[in-house]
């Protein structure tokens, strides 16, 4: 594990994808290639919520330019 402080612990309200984003409005202050690159990472996640991809191959996937 890369860093052990930043292991994800799921909430107690769990859900596939973390409730507050909603609940505590982070979903309206983000733009749709944000939440287009969260859910690639939870979805590509391991068992402790890392994923390897680098940010290259994240640009490409989603059709992203370096700056964005």
């Amino acid at each position: 594990m890369l860093c052990p402080e930043r292991l994800r612990k799921v909430p107690a309200q769990f859900s596939w994808v973390d409730q507050r984003l909603v609940r505590q409005r982070f979903i309206e202050r983000c733009e749709p290639t944000a939440w287009a690159l969260y859910l690639v990472l939870v979805t590509v996640a391991d068992a402790q919520g890392l994923s390897y991809y680098s940010e290259a191959s994240l640009e490409r996937m989603l059709r992203l330019d370096h700056p964005a």
